[in-house]
């Protein structure tokens, strides 16, 4: 896949409220891709000065990188403050992600937010994690425990927390810092939302159902940011797992939550 994280985000319009886009790759379409392109979809219809507040999205139909992607976007809301869009992503008869994303002005107000009980090391004491980019070539991972290869099959961490950036810069382009902040944020949410005493087996059935961000503070997407996610819930057959995101400083600059449908395997029969 091409490592320029702006290009791949590249849509088409084809009509208005309607865009197209090409993902790169092969195979499965990784569902943080999807979340970008749907986004920057959103973004384009909305007022210049309006920023993404937060974004709930269904993962509803498999989807196939390399396979067009028609965006429809649907205008819900437009005030002075706030205007809120749903974006329906379509392949080959489907529905891949079905997206809703409010978008708001930015107010004075107080500025809190809880803080790190224990700083992790920081990205320039860790080293890249080759074996966790897979399809996802444009982000640098750095996993705060370690390498994963350096690891015995038994005792392999979670994946969270970690820190990454895309590979190249990107240009001075709020939305599209937004865009690269949600791809990322779909990474591995699904195994930290596991049992860690009884992690899934290759042979469980493990689908993300649906993906929630909200978008706190303005920041530079491109320099490391610290993604954590720590399960909150299993039950009923799903998993739900929440984290956040900040950068060197510590400041929090966004929150995401995940749930996923979690299926041990079969017993033979």
């Amino acid at each position: 896949m091409n490592d320029d994280f702006a290009a791949l985000l590249e849509l088409k319009q084809t009509a208005p409220d309607r865009f197209e886009a090409v993902p790169a790759g092969e195979g499965h379409l990784f569902g943080g891709y999807t979340l970008a392109l749907a986004l920057r979809a959103a973004a384009a219809t909305v007022a210049d000065h309006l920023r993404p507040q937060s974004l709930h999205a269904y993962f509803l139909d498999p989807g196939l990188a390399g396979h067009p992607l028609t965006l429809d976007v649907q205008r819900w809301r437009d005030g002075r403050s706030f205007a809120v869009r749903q974006v329906a992503v379509g392949q080959n008869g489907g529905t891949p992600l079905l997206l809703t994303a409010s978008f708001h002005v930015g107010e004075e107000g107080p500025d809190w937010h809880e803080t790190l009980e224990v700083p992790p090391p920081g990205p320039d004491e860790l080293r890249t994690d080759a074996t966790m980019l897979g399809a996802i070539d444009p982000v640098e991972f750095r996993p705060v425990s370690g390498l994963r290869a350096e690891k015995p099959a038994d005792q392999l961490p979670r994946v969270h927390p970690y820190w990454a950036r895309p590979r190249q810069p990107l240009p001075d382009d709020p939305i599209l810092h937004a865009c690269a902040m949600a791809f990322v944020s779909d990474y591995m949410v699904v195994s930290s939302a596991q049992v860690l005493e009884a992690p899934a087996s290759a042979d469980s059935l493990v689908v993300t159902l649906d993906h929630a961000v909200w978008f706190h503070r303005p920041g530079t997407y491109d320099d490391w940011l610290l993604y954590s996610a720590e399960p909150a819930s299993v039950a009923a057959g799903r998993g739900l797992a929440r984290g956040s995101v900040h950068d060197r400083s510590g400041r929090l600059l966004a929150s995401f939550s995940q749930e996923a449908l979690i299926r041990p395997p079969r017993p033979p029969r």
